[in-house]
């Protein structure tokens, strides 16, 4: 692997030093500086790990990855099989009023004039 192809992570950070002031620092205080985290952690997931630049032979893949394509597909999927149940719910439902009709009311015309 060349030196070219390791990619450099740089993490914001600062170093505390225990003077004050513009007092310089004597080589043994050194030890006593310290480095503190200033930005969010990150993780990276790698997806694919090639051996050129930007292509090449695959050396790693992650077989764990799914690509969010992928995913909204499946939600989009699931939204259409809760569409087809509401259609054929409502049909169901359509046939069994016809199969079933209400019986004439009676008293409906009783407080018509």
């Amino acid at each position: 692997m060349r030196s070219s192809d390791i990619t450099r992570i740089e993490i914001p950070g600062r170093i505390s030093c225990p003077h004050t002031g513009t007092q310089k620092i004597d080589r043994g205080d050194l030890e006593k500086m310290t480095l503190i985290e200033v930005g969010p952690r990150f993780c990276l997931n790698p997806i694919k790990i090639f051996g050129g630049s930007f292509g090449g032979p695959t050396l790693y893949e992650n077989p764990f990855y799914v690509a969010p394509n992928q995913i909204r597909s499946l939600e989009k999927k699931q939204k259409a099989g809760k569409y087809a149940k509401k259609v054929k719910a409502k049909t169901r439902r359509k046939m069994h009023q016809l199969s079933n009709p209400l019986e004439v009311d009676e008293f409906a015309d009783m407080w018509k004039e």
